[in-house]
């Protein structure tokens, strides 16, 4: 089983309204959409041509079979997915507004993801694999908080690169000053961090983009990419710091264009070789961002997340009309 990247956290489906603008209860009819992020992500890197495995638990439902049958008919690996009679699979609602941003409501009390116990991680994937990557959402309940921190500071002691998307969704949390502490506790064994304008602001209190960036990386990551939208993205690795301008696209839906571009990045570090994130010069991490942007627009382009992720050919022909 061996891999570039593993992923490891929540798989659900998205409900995507079929039409903007309408809450969940208006809307009458909603397309099912496999998503999560971490299984995004994963599925983002095999799109693009490298080898990942996710690493969770679904329920032993028909959902949980669609997830594991969809992340396979993707080329993820899925041997170390469990699935469990103790829970369903998680479900999101999602609220679209008439611009493609979202809202979600979950279905999740327990959900399977929610149960993921260190035992049954299958720790052949570490001796692989060269980059682990994260979101928060794991790191709202037990068993599978302990489980989410338990990997990663293996990953690290094992030099294996950590990447971390603290994810807010603020629904799923008890109140803000306890997922303000867990997100920052998933900062600390992080080499890599992707997160929007909003949880930059959510977890260091900073509107102004620098300051965020720097109190972030003092919990101990080594590189930061700030997602802004259209408006493109921003990189912060203590020395360098710039705002990548996006692509303009017509978007449909901005669900998962996050996650595509955590894939971006993570692409770009195998594809070059990288394995000191202090060893990138300002145009390695330009032309980092400006891939990850690609595929972030591209995503925006369907509805859904798993299904609009785009492969390799459409990323370079996006960028060439740059």
């Amino acid at each position: 089983m061996a891999v570039d990247i593993m992923t490891m956290g929540e798989m659900l489906i998205d409900f995507v309204p079929l039409k903007k603008g309408l809450s969940s209860k208006e809307n009458e009819g909603f397309l099912r959409m496999p998503g999560g992020a971490p299984a995004n992500v994963a599925v983002g890197i095999a799109r693009l041509g490298l080898s990942s495995a996710f690493v969770g638990k679904v329920g032993r439902d028909p959902f949980g079979g669609l997830l594991i049958e969809t992340l396979e008919d993707n080329g993820v690996e899925t041997k170390a997915i469990i699935q469990t009679d103790e829970a369903k699979t998680t479900l999101a609602f999602v609220t679209l507004d008439e611009t493609g941003d979202r809202d979600f409501t979950f279905y999740r009390d327990p959900g399977a993801d929610m149960l993921y116990q260190w035992e049954e991680v299958d720790l052949e994937l570490f001796k692989t694999a060269k980059i682990f990557h994260h979101g928060s959402i794991s790191l709202i309940n037990q068993p599978v908080r302990d489980t989410t921190l338990k990997m990663a500071q293996m990953a690290q002691d094992m030099g294996i690169m950590v990447s971390y998307d603290p994810n807010l969704r603020r629904p799923l949390w008890e109140n803000e000053q306890t997922a303000k502490q867990w997100i920052i506790a998933g900062l600390k064994t992080a080499d890599l961090v992707k997160l929007s304008e909003e949880e930059l602001e959510f977890i260091t209190d900073e509107k102004e983009i620098n300051l965020g960036a720097k109190k972030i990386m003092a919990h101990g990551p080594k590189l930061i990419f700030v997602t802004l939208g259209a408006k493109g993205s921003y990189f912060y690795d203590g020395k360098n710091s710039k705002i990548v301008p996006g692509f303009k696209v017509k978007v449909q839906d901005t669900t998962g264009a996050g996650d595509g571009f955590v894939a971006g990045v993570l692409f770009q570090l195998i594809k070059n070789n990288v394995s000191d994130l202090n060893l990138l010069s300002e145009s390695m991490l330009e032309n980092m961002a400006l891939f990850a942007n690609a595929v972030g627009a591209l995503t925006t382009k369907e509805k859904g997340a798993i299904s609009s992720l785009p492969k390799l050919d459409s990323v370079n022909q996006l960028l060439k009309s740059k």
